[in-house]
């Protein structure tokens, strides 16, 4: 009797052992930097068209800084880094 549960906890142990770093690898992080870089592109894109169409204090521009600031808060929160000096300068921030 004591050599089955001997080697029922081995096998166990063993098949514990084996598919642990299988399963560490399955649940690693994700790179969310492209996504986000994909975001501000576009949101860089929009602010570009708006200044060319509206002008750089209208309305439809201070929309889309705020669109482009929520997604740096979406790239910080998921620790996805970016270009900051393409995103953070001139028109694509708020004056303060």
């Amino acid at each position: 009797m004591k050599s089955k549960i001997a080697k029922l906890l081995l096998g166990s142990a063993l098949a514990v052992g084996l598919t642990l770093p299988v399963g560490t690898a399955t649940f690693a992080d994700h790179d969310w930097g492209n996504d986000c870089r994909q975001r501000l592109e576009h949101d860089r894109a929009r602010i570009d068209r708006d200044v060319a169409r509206y002008g750089e204090h209208s309305r439809a521009v201070d929309r889309d800084r705020d669109r482009m600031e929520s997604d740096r808060h979406w790239c910080r929160d998921h620790h996805a880094d970016y270009d900051h000096d393409r995103f953070d300068f001139g028109v694509y921030i708020h004056p303060h």
